[in-house]
């Protein structure tokens, strides 16, 4: 593969001093991309979290991120969501390489996108995974790509069995799993790797991936990035097998059948879900999950109810208080009343127009709730994964 280096001119650069990174934080809350905020009789332990969490980030310096893209939005790139092509990556990436690692579970072959400059110096690792409905080359995600060589960044981008269309292979399976393992050491064992910085993002289906994975090895990842997550399998079924959508078919295909109650088919979507493991982790794993109010693919309850499954007791959101967000799309005033959004600066959501509407913080856990719909902003899922180090 040619290896002619494209120049990158710095874009907007967010800032983060060496002593920040060099912080440890899983004694503070988990963050959510919905907006909560932040609380701790413990005023250094506040600081702390003030200082890794989603806003504030404006507030230190030293360190720039070049952001390269012109996108901002996963709807601002060209073509759809499902568009995958390899001439495309190539196109904004030269050196991007096609790779194949063989399954540990199988020994299939699985492909994966790859990226290492090979510098001698420790670089963070920076793990996407695709979303539903696509496999590895999914165009929307070449501008993290073009961040991870823009800032000296190994990039990983697996296929982990493809899109989720039903396959018992696919949709959070034992093999999918094994394959995102397969995926994550190959790129510790080809490229010098930070150990403190190991990152995973996630887009939709690659969100829920991201949250499940992580949920098996919250040792390993430094921060999770999980933009609009499918959270519950059975939830997400019923809510599409009401509208008539393809992706309770695809549930149902996947798990062995339509998941009614005692059916083997149920406890096997009960297993794929993100809500079966995810609350082991509770406090041990930093997270960010974000989610558009107006989401009518997945509705924002997934991600509210993740938040509650991190967050402690006295930090959840009651289910009233999300029936009647999910009812109106609007956040209702007693849980805009704990909300801090108002007082921070999201600079990269008001530049995307996609203003936040709520923040919380429990724990190691944010929730931000912005102005939008089935949507992933680039800059700031990265910025906030940039400030996390085990």
């Amino acid at each position: 593969m040619k290896t002619t280096k494209k120049t990158i001119s710095p874009c907007y650069p967010l800032v983060v001093t060496g002593q920040l990174l060099r912080r440890t934080y899983w004694q503070a809350p988990l963050v959510l991309a919905f907006g909560v905020s932040v609380i701790s009789s413990n005023p250094a332990q506040a600081e702390q979290l003030e200082s890794s969490s989603l806003a504030g980030a404006e507030d230190s310096a030293e360190v720039a991120l070049e952001h390269p893209s012109e996108h901002l939005l996963v709807s601002d790139f060209p073509g759809t969501s499902r568009d995958a092509d390899l001439a495309v990556w190539q196109e904004y990436i030269p050196d991007i390489q096609d790779i194949e690692i063989t399954s540990s579970a199988d020994e299939a072959s699985q492909p994966a996108l790859y990226y290492d400059s090979g510098s001698d110096e420790e670089k963070p690792l920076l793990m996407v995974l695709h979303s539903w409905s696509t496999n590895y080359l999914q165009n929307i995600d070449i501008p993290l790509g073009e961040f991870a060589v823009a800032n000296d960044w190994v990039f990983i981008h697996p296929d982990f069995r493809g899109q989720n269309d039903g396959r018992p292979e696919s949709t959070a399976s034992e093999l999918v799993m094994s394959d995102m393992e397969d995926a994550l050491e190959y790129a510790r064992e080809n490229a010098n790797i930070d150990e403190s910085r190991i990152y995973l993002l996630g887009y939709s289906g690659g969100a829920m991936n991201a949250l499940h994975f992580a949920s098996r090895n919250p040792e390993v990842f430094a921060g999770v990035a999980a933009w609009v997550p499918v959270y519950d399998l059975l939830t997400w079924y019923h809510w599409n097998a009401e509208r008539g959508e393809k992706y309770a078919d695809e549930i149902a295909g996947a798990c062995g059948g339509e998941p009614t109650e005692g059916s083997e088919a149920r406890d096997e979507c009960v297993q794929r879900s993100v809500s079966a493991h995810l609350p082991d982790v509770e406090g041990e794993l930093r997270v960010l999950l974000a989610h558009g109010i107006n989401d009518t693919t997945v509705p924002p309850e997934q991600a509210l109810h993740a938040f509650n499954d991190l967050a402690a007791e006295e930090d959840r959101i009651s289910q009233d208080l999300i029936d009647q967000l999910e009812e109106n799309r609007e956040v209702p005033e007693k849980l805009a009343e704990r909300s801090t959004h108002e007082e921070r600066n999201f600079r990269y959501f008001d530049e995307a127009d996609a203003a936040v509407l709520l923040y919380l913080q429990s724990g190691p856990a944010e929730l931000v709730l912005f102005d939008g719909e089935h949507e992933m902003l680039y800059r700031p899922g990265l910025e906030w994964l940039a400030r996390q180090q085990r």
